[in-house]
């Protein structure tokens, strides 16, 4: 549903409080008092060059009058990415591409939706079929570069270059992901720490420990991420994939990341494709099997959380994420990707007959139900 225009109805509510009658509006904007009439009933509409009068006479802008509110507040925006994140899962691709199109045409200038709407995007290609890979990409690039041209916001545009460069990525354009970040390789001078600094010398104690929570739980599954990464270049450097599996397990184990971070199982299934990628099927299949077990700890629906350490991250969370601690994908769509990312993945076909892969592709489906 888009922003709703209420000219009539707000003529009428602020003539009422202006205490002025149809008579007196008429007269002051030189129409009739039927006119006024009809559109306070809903029958007609003002005349364009009218409404800069009509609003500078009630002393309100052009948008007050006509009720118009280009910004979804942010209730609204985790309200109506839910409703697309069902959207994509239950109903066709085309039906929930459509919605999101419709939001985006109604609320252009609301950057925080866009970005998400890009998001929702990015996190759904895969239903896309490879005939609308590349259009949905580039709808969704165009998206990102609006909000990066037009928005104030610096966590707008920081999440747009990174959905835009996952996009690049993702259709074979490596150099445009590298225009489009920028130089991320900026040195983090630990902006969080002087904050939380500041916030503890105003006596803000809770909401210090929040910041210092929140960026460590960042720092921590950014680094694991990084540690994937790693481990996903040096496929051909054996010593170096194990390091780095060893250090990511590691800091999975020292801070509980398969109870709080929901895509702790991703990062083994990515060491997994790895080692498997590499010659080495026995440790491809130890990583499928702390896949499997990671996905056990999943409690659907799923939902970010924290844990006894890590006991401020909702709140965190549901400070800087304009969708709270809500997932990017729908429970249905994460319950079918748990199986298909193991038992369709190309990387595992020389698995197929293997014991172990089959018991593990078993044991996914059965969490999945």
């Amino acid at each position: 549903m888009g922003p709703a225009i209420a000219v009539g109805a707000n003529i009428y509510r602020h003539r009422k409080e202006s205490r002025l009658t149809q008579d007196d509006l008429a007269r002051h904007l030189g129409v009739t008092k039927a006119s006024v009439s009809k559109w306070e009933t809903g029958q007609s509409y003002p005349d364009v060059e009218l409404l800069p009068r009509i609003a500078t006479c009630f002393g309100i802008t052009i948008d007050e009058l006509i009720g118009y509110e280009p910004q979804m507040s942010r209730e609204n925006i985790q309200r109506e990415c839910a409703r697309l994140r069902e959207a994509f899962a239950t109903e066709p691709f085309e039906a929930a591409h459509d919605a999101c199109q419709q939001l985006v045409r109604d609320y252009y200038s609301c950057y925080p939706l866009i970005a998400q709407i890009a998001l929702l995007y990015l996190n759904h290609l895969d239903l896309a079929g490879s005939s609308r890979r590349e259009e949905l990409a580039s709808e969704a690039i165009g998206l990102c570069r609006r909000i990066r041209r037009r928005s104030e916001s610096s966590a707008d545009v920081r999440l747009a270059e990174s959905v835009e460069a996952s996009f690049q990525l993702a259709i074979g354009n490596p150099q445009a992901a590298v225009e489009a970040l920028g130089d991320a390789r900026i040195v983090d001078m630990g902006a969080d720490i002087l904050l939380a600094n500041a916030y503890d010398a105003l006596g803000k104690a809770d909401e210090a420990d929040k910041i210092m929570q929140g960026a460590l739980f960042q720092s921590t599954v950014l680094n694991l991420n990084r540690l994937a990464q790693l481990g996903m270049l040096s496929i051909d450097n054996p010593s170096k994939l194990h390091a780095a599996h060893g250090r990511a397990c590691a800091l999975i184990d020292t801070f509980d990341l398969e109870d709080v971070y929901v895509n702790a199982a991703a990062i083994h299934l990515s060491f997994a494709i790895a080692f498997c990628m590499g010659g080495n099927v026995d440790r491809a299949l130890d990583c499928l099997e702390d896949y499997e077990r990671a996905s056990t700890k999943l409690e659907f629906p799923i939902k970010l959380h924290g844990d006894a350490f890590f006991d401020k991250i909702e709140s965190w969370l549901e400070d800087v994420n304009v969708v709270g601690t809500s997932t990017p994908r729908d429970d249905a769509l994460n319950k079918k990707s748990l199986v298909e990312s193991v038992a369709n993945n190309p990387a595992f076909v020389s698995l197929a007959d293997n014991p172990r892969f089959k018991r593990v592709v078993k044991s996914l489906e059965e969490i999945a139900r």
